[in-house]
């Protein structure tokens, strides 16, 4: 039985979904091959090896380490898609690196991928910079032109700030470990903030802020660090564990000192000008007021405000009490109505105006209530009760009743 054809679209989105979600994410190695930097800014290439090859795209929004070339063996990261226009996959580039870093970058992959799950680049973690710190810490070596350029940037922007260095190993075997170190003993030292970090280099030199150890230390510092490792296009993990990343380490200390000695001397300046101006402006008008009690015109016109305050006043005392004796005879003729309107409907008012009240045993006749001769009555009028037996019933028509 044949089978329902699907449409040349329909298939093609059907191995898109297989390849994209089956595979996903992968990291590559092979040579480049037919190199293209679009004027879009745009890469677009192919990567092969002795017996096949796939075609791969690199957006403009990535950045490259290195200037690619024809020939070059390296390693790409990035997601298997399909351009369904042309009914071809490729490879969807994030990253790429020479193949001598292949390996390191595998690992910084992997150890990416298991810290964000872990949630340590999330920004609920990520503490604010003070504005203004007294006190910075720095982890980085003691012989770098790095420290020099955050010293003297520190030193020109705001001088007066104590830095608190801890020398570190930045390179090397157990330099990862002491960088960990120097994040803890710094945070122990009740520093305002921290700084981290390194010149540039090769992703071999800056591989100690890539380790587990650093990572850890720096999420569980309690004071804000600034990661400051390279240059700008230079990313490493503590970049990313970090509260903020700093291009460059001269960028770090500009965050540090984001107010500056010039930022306090110009706000200072505007103070002394609001205080002298508001000075002067009091100065001016005490002696107003003394001019004005000199010649007299201060005192008469004190007195006018006092006799217009008693007028007021006493206008206001005859308004009340009117307003009160009113109320008091408005209440008292709504207490006499009331009094009244209880009086009428009082159950025995009736029996002044000859009216009686016929009660059986103890209790008033009820109109549904009829009696039988023989019933012995009391008939209750205004001046007297009378005992009554009766002798006989008639029924009183309707009609007849007003």
């Amino acid at each position: 039985m044949q089978e329902e054809a699907v449409s040349v679209s329909e298939l093609t989105y059907a191995i898109k979904g297989l390849l994209e979600e089956g595979i996903g994410d992968v990291v590559v190695v092979g040579e480049l091959s037919n190199y293209k930097h679009h004027s879009s800014g745009h890469r677009y290439f192919t990567l092969k090896d002795s017996s096949s090859q796939i075609p791969c795209v690199m957006w403009r929004s990535r950045t490259l380490p290195f200037q690619p070339e024809d020939g070059m063996r390296v390693v790409v990261s990035g997601k298997l898609t399909v351009y369904g226009a042309q009914g071809k996959y490729q490879i969807d580039c994030v990253s790429m690196q020479r193949e001598g870093v292949g390996d390191l970058y595998v690992a910084f992959e992997k150890l990416k991928r298991e810290l964000a799950e872990r949630g340590f680049f999330d920004p609920v973690h990520k503490q604010r910079l003070p504005v203004m710190p007294k006190r910075v810490g720095i982890a980085t070596s003691s012989t770098g032109a790095a420290l020099r350029d955050m010293l003297t940037t520190i030193e020109r922007r705001f001088p007066a700030m104590h830095v608190i260095l801890r020398p570190t190993l930045v390179q090397g075997e157990g330099s990862g470990i002491d960088i960990a170190r120097a994040i803890r003993d710094l945070d122990a030292c009740g520093v305002d903030v921290i700084i981290v970090g390194r010149g540039g280099g090769s992703i071999e030199d800056l591989w100690a802020f890539n380790t587990r150890e650093v990572a850890e230390a720096i999420y569980e510092c309690s004071t804000p660090i600034i990661s400051a490792v390279g240059h700008e296009t230079d990313v490493t993990i503590a970049d990313f564990v970090a509260d903020v990343r700093a291009a460059t380490p001269t960028a770090a200390a500009e965050l540090v000192t984001s107010t500056t000695l010039a930022d306090l001397m110009y706000s200072l300046d505007l103070t002394t000008d609001r205080m002298t101006s508001s000075l002067a402006d009091h100065v001016e008008r005490l002696s107003e007021m003394a001019a004005a009690f000199t010649d007299g015109r201060a005192l008469r016109r004190l007195r006018e405000r006092v006799e217009i305050r008693q007028a007021r006043i006493n206008d206001l005392s005859s308004r009340s009490l009117r307003s009160i004796t009113t109320t008091i005879q408005l209440r008292r003729q709504q207490l006499e109505s009331v009094a009244a309107l209880c009086k009428t409907l009082h159950p025995l008012a009736p029996l002044g105006r000859g009216y009686a009240v016929v009660e059986l045993n103890g209790k008033p006749l009820a109109l549904q209530q009829s009696l039988q001769p023989g019933d012995i009555v009391q008939v209750r009028r205004q001046t007297e009760t009378s005992t009554v037996i009766v002798q006989s019933t008639t029924p009183t028509n309707e009609l007849d009743t007003p």
